[in-house]
């Protein structure tokens, strides 16, 4: 097999798992087909592909032709990853069915679905409603203990079987993050925050349930941050969300359908459920599908703007680029542009002038508090994440897990949920370098296209130019060409100066 046809299988295997995917959480087919597709390509995985990647990156090299051995990289890169999540998806399957099937019988007699478990919690004002639901939580994460601990052994196996000695390790030399300099910045992030976040979250911790915060627990936070969704309730309704969007929009000069690459499809949430919004890439970029189920609120407008981020990047990267910098490379851009727009909801101006929202200032501290504790959350289960797929083994990490996640969030966490909270491997780093790189962009994009880039008619093509070059080069390298570093100063100017 060549790498021309490599290329070409890896992206109809990758294009018939993410229709498949599609198609199962529409509802469009009762029973997913990514088992008899997975194994239709199996011939994509064998220990021969590797060798012919291996060889045409040393070729590429050998003829100094660099931009080539770049992109070879991020193919073999992507190759790699694809076979992982193909051994590991037996186990993935399991513990998503369960995930899908369990339902919890509440106190008050009515039953609801796990997933709701998060949106339950905002709503739920007192302590006993909120330990019942963190202790249905508690249970079903239990149940899946000795699955998700198989899972971490498995990992294991992988990483061995292709001379690694772990899933860090395989991650680092594949794709070329410094996972150490992530750790440490996850880290610095933590110490340079602990004052200011222990200082204003103890203050809306005693406010809104009247504990210190060191006797707070997780399950009461989503309830402490809702106060800022319910104050301003009124602001963020979903009527002519869409027309909003096109408007502001049409001011950059981007078309929400990216010349007939997006088709948005747009339902109303069933009664009592969470709203849901993601991009869906059945093909990158000719079709990428903007799925909203969303009714109002600001958690429904966060939601709805992160995938909007994601679907117009997905749906405006070059056609004629080779498919591992259209679909393989750095997947910390898709979420670094969701996050992008999902911080126009932060920007007093644009709130005034797409929603006509115009007392931000308390709202304003509150969602800057949410950032923050999103933040460190996610900065300790990098540090966790990244120390558990070290060891490759659950013995010892239970206790671990709540040391790490009670210095990063200050609050209580349940020791069940050890597995759980990482259950994506590594999922953790792309999300902190998304999460660093995005508030560099949005500086970029003051610099030069002032503090209403979001209106700006000349900021839009730059925008698509920037889209257009897909996934070929990592966001260090992306803030190296802006100028920076992947670096936490700009996010922590933020919080000094809205906290």
């Amino acid at each position: 097999m060549d790498v021309d046809t490599l290329r070409a299988g890896l992206e109809a295997y990758s294009n018939g798992l993410e229709l498949d995917r599609y198609e199962v959480d529409r509802g469009l087919k009762a029973e997913s087909e990514a088992r008899a597709i997975r194994q239709s390509y199996h011939e994509l995985f064998t220990e021969d592909v590797r060798y012919v990647l291996n060889r045409a990156v040393e070729q590429a090299a050998e003829r100094g032709l660099d931009e080539d051995v770049a992109s070879l990289k991020i193919l073999r890169a992507g190759q790699l990853r694809l076979h992982v999540e193909r051994e590991l998806s037996p186990i993935d399957a399991a513990i998503s069915r369960h995930g899908r099937v369990v339902w919890i019988d509440l106190n008050d007699g009515s039953r609801r679905p796990l997933r709701d478990i998060k949106l339950l919690l905002r709503t739920a004002e007192g302590p006993d409603q909120r330990n019942e639901l963190a202790e249905a939580r508690r249970e079903q994460a239990r149940i899946l203990i000795p699955l998700m601990s198989e899972k971490i052994g498995i990992e294991q196996g992988i990483a061995s079987a292709l001379g690694y000695s772990n899933l860090v390790d395989l991650y680092a030399q594949n794709t070329g993050v410094d996972v150490e300099a992530v750790g440490k910045l996850a880290q610095q992030i933590l110490d340079d925050t602990q004052d200011l976040y222990t200082g204003v979250m103890g203050w809306a911790v005693r406010k809104r349930i009247g504990l210190p915060l060191a006797d707070a627990r997780r399950c009461d936070i989503p309830y402490v941050l809702a106060g800022r969704y319910l104050d301003y309730a009124e602001a963020f309704t979903a009527q002519d969300m869409l027309k909003a969007t096109k408007a502001f929009l049409s001011r950059l000069g981007v078309k929400l359908g990216a010349g007939g690459n997006i088709q948005t499809e747009v339902e109303r949430p069933s009664a009592g459920a969470p709203p849901r919004a993601y991009a869906a890439p059945v093909k990158v970029p000719t079709d990428v599908r903007l799925v909203l189920e969303i009714g109002d609120g600001q958690r429904d407008w966060q939601t709805f703007l992160e995938a909007l981020g994601r679907a117009l990047f997905l749906g405006h990267i070059g056609a004629d680029l080779p498919f591992e910098q259209r679909a393989l490379g750095d997947r910390s851009l898709d979420l670094a542009y969701g996050a992008l727009w999902r911080h126009l909801l932060l920007d007093p101006q644009w709130l005034k002038r797409s929603l006509e929202f115009s007392r931000p200032k308390d709202y304003l501290i509150q969602a800057y508090l949410e950032r923050l504790y999103d933040l460190r959350l996610c900065c300790g289960r990098v540090l966790y994440d990244l120390a558990l797929r070290r060891e490759a083994s659950v013995e010892g990490m239970e206790q671990r897990y709540v040391e790490q996640m009670r210095a990063a969030i200050g609050v209580e966490v349940d020791p069940d949920l050890y597995l759980h909270d990482v259950r994506t491997p590594l999922h953790s780093v792309l999300q902190l370098r998304a999460r660093l790189f995005e508030p560099q962009l949005t500086l970029h994009l003051l610099h030069y296209f002032d503090d209403t880039w979001w209106a700006n008619p000349r900021c839009g093509p730059f925008l698509i130019q920037e889209w257009r070059r897909g996934r070929r080069h990592s966001v260090e390298a992306l803030a190296d060409d802006m100028g920076y570093s992947l670096s936490p100063k700009p996010l922590l100017k933020l919080f000094e100066k809205h906290l």
